[in-house]
């Protein structure tokens, strides 16, 4: 399996990691004064932590996008990818309610279904290797 121009992928990765690292930072230090000012209301609150699991997704499709060859396709995953990464960070300002969880949910299904596709690639791949050896020895 080959790599094609993978430079925009790792670096929407890193960009995303960076991010999450900035949003569990704010996490720590939110749960910090929280525990301190109430720590009865601490205790009841359930904080969903949706950064790390955005920063998974991201991954897989970046990942995705590094193994498919240069094509339209490929310019609408890195597209996709820029909307995921400006979506999620910006969500707070465009007017449209749960907008986040919309990209967050959306980032999701993409990443699984990025999962499958890899999975395809990668049986292909391995059953070509399997297939040739059992030529090269049927020739022999």
């Amino acid at each position: 399996m080959k790599f094609f121009k993978p430079l925009f992928s790792i670096i929407a990765i890193i960009i995303q990691f960076i991010l999450s690292l900035k949003h569990h930072y704010a996490h720590l230090k939110w749960a910090e004064e929280m525990e301190k000012t109430d720590p009865e209301l601490y205790g009841l609150i359930c904080y969903n932590t949706t950064y790390t699991s955005l920063f998974f997704f991201v991954f897989v499709i970046g990942l995705y996008e590094m193994l498919t060859k240069t094509s339209w396709f490929k310019t609408v995953i890195r597209i996709f990818l820029v909307c995921i990464i400006l979506g999620t960070e910006f969500s707070n300002f465009i007017p449209i309610d749960q907008f986040y969880y919309g990209v967050y949910n959306t980032a999701w299904f993409s990443a699984v279904v990025a999962i499958v596709l890899i999975s395809v690639r990668i049986g292909k791949y391995s059953f070509g290797k399997i297939n040739d050896r059992k030529l090269n020895k049927a020739s022999r």
